[in-house]
């Protein structure tokens, strides 16, 4: 098995990068694309800065540049020409699994903060204070979430003129290209009129509702009809409030379908699974202190092909009828190991 996935990985890490992600290089350029892009997955999969990549690198045998040089040609990318080249890569491994999503899938949306510990710049969004520091590098995914199914679909930067409304109909709109939803699970701070109008009649959702003091008097009075009542927002938006009893605590939520409250609650806990899809990632995140924006996205966007990778590989090593999606054939140290000796054992000195 292990050579098989060696062959597999080689492909689909370092061959896919090189042939999807196009960078704008000069033309006196004596390294190649693909020389930067092992730089950057070594650097991600061992958690450590591009300078000590591309020394570990060197060693090897490989003609890589230094981390600066790989870090100027990063902060000159144009944005635009990434995101299109990730998700070339993200279609090609979306592709590969689509026997998976012939059916009807649960998907989140979310907002994955980075911490930012420097001066305040263009790109820098503001939240609840986390680590030492309230000011973040955002990104909004839309992911699937369910047991032996959780690609990253898409992701989105999010800035401080990012309008939480369009990025849900853009993160939407590509999600929609790949996969028949099943029903949609957003946290509360999604919360709004425009978001749940937008959604209303497009597609089944679930979130938790504010708990303002409007919302408080209907959950009680939802409780009193047996789990469920309609509820009008302050600005005219309507949907049905359902509600959850839990350890004497009332969850009210926010929904367009039909589902019982039982199922409601059962439901989006499977919206977890994107915050367990963040942790498996941040593995794969190399470090950087680069203040550019390009530099950082690159990272994140790495990062996101090898958790991808690694999740296709566990579909293919389970069968579309072998074992049960809840067990994992691969484990991340596992996938770590592996693309480190892909790496290695292809090391011009080896």
């Amino acid at each position: 098995m292990c050579e098989h996935l060696k062959d597999r990985l080689m492909k689909e890490l370092l061959d896919t990068l090189e042939e999807k992600v196009h960078l704008v290089r000069g033309a006196n350029t004596v390294y190649s694309d693909a020389s930067l892009f092992i730089t950057l997955v070594w650097a991600g999969i061992n958690k450590i800065s591009l300078e000590e990549s591309a020394e570990q690198l060197r060693e090897l045998g490989y003609h890589v540049p230094s981390g600066d040089t790989v870090l100027h040609h990063l902060s000159h990318q144009p944005y635009h020409l990434l995101e299109k080249g990730f998700h070339k890569v993200s279609d090609s491994l979306i592709a590969r699994a689509a026997p998976l999503f012939n059916e009807p899938v649960t998907v989140a949306l979310d907002v994955n903060l980075l911490e930012w510990y420097g001066e305040e710049l263009p790109f820098i969004i503001k939240s609840q204070p986390r680590k030492g520091t309230n000011t973040f590098i955002g990104f909004a995914t839309i992911a699937v979430v369910e047991n032996g199914k959780r690609f990253t679909l898409k992701v989105v930067p999010v800035t401080p003129l990012s309008h939480k409304k369009e990025l849900v109909k853009e993160l939407l709109n590509y999600a929609m290209m790949f996969v028949d939803i099943k029903v949609v699970l957003m946290d509360r701070g999604f919360y709004s009129g425009d978001i749940i109008s937008l959604l209303y009649n497009w597609v089944p959702f679930i979130m938790p509702a504010v708990n303002n003091q409007k919302v408080t008097r209907y959950k009680n009075q939802a409780v009193e009809r047996g789990g469920d009542i309609p509820y009008e927002m302050s600005d005219g938006t309507s949907y049905r409030m359902v509600v959850v009893e839990e350890n004497d605590t009332v969850h009210p939520f926010a929904t367009n379908t039909a589902y019982s409250p039982e199922s409601i609650f059962a439901l989006y806990k499977n919206r977890f699974g994107i915050e367990t899809q963040y942790r498996i990632k941040n593995k794969f995140l190399g470090r950087t202190c680069s203040r550019e924006y390009s530099v950082r996205y690159f990272f994140f966007m790495v990062a996101i092909c090898i958790y991808n990778l690694w999740v296709l590989l566990n579909i293919v090593e389970r069968g579309r009828e072998g074992l049960d999606p809840q067990k994992i054939p691969i484990k991340v140290d596992r996938i770590i190991y592996l693309v480190r000796k892909v790496i290695f054992f292809n090391a011009p000195s080896g």
